[in-house]
């Protein structure tokens, strides 16, 4: 959807899971309140380093993990943000995890959480969110921090 150049550009990677871009200007989107609020999504999880925005009324918990872009989480803000979204679907509550573009560092926490939470390996939690999201692409830094955090979680 686009509003005066405000761009909201998200995909369904569950029914509680969405991944999504921050393409609008300034630091409160006019289009994200009213979107979230058709989708039902009552928490969000920003990546993004780059902007600092205001969370847009009716968010119940808005988190953030700032992360370079073309960078990956790191460690431990895999294993918080990972934690935030197992919260999240328990409580059977949307959840909005973006960045600047929704290619990279969004995937990366969702394939943090696949792996983490539904067993998946690394290739196959990528595999699993770039069949609803086909612009995802990860970062070379980012399939190894996933590789790391697999390694961590399956001991």
């Amino acid at each position: 959807m686009k509003d005066n150049g405000h761009i909201f550009d998200y995909s369904a990677i569950t029914d509680n899971i969405y991944i999504g871009s921050d393409l609008c200007k300034g630091m409160v989107c006019p289009v994200h309140g009213p979107e979230f609020e058709k989708l039902g999504i009552l928490v969000e999880l920003n990546l993004s380093a780059e902007k600092k925005e205001i969370p847009p009324d009716g968010i119940d918990v808005y988190a953030w993990i700032p992360t370079g872009d073309k960078h990956a989480p790191t460690q431990d803000q895999l294993d918080l943000g990972t934690a935030l979204v197992d919260e999240a679907v328990k409580k059977e509550k949307k959840i909005y995890i973006h960045c600047k573009n929704g290619h990279g560092r969004g995937p990366t926490i969702v394939a943090a959480y696949l792996i983490r939470y539904q067993g998946k390996l690394v290739d196959e939690a990528i595999e699993y969110i770039t069949e609803k999201r086909g612009e995802t692409h990860l970062e070379g830094v980012q399939k190894e921090a996933l590789r790391t955090f697999l390694e961590r979680w399956s001991k």
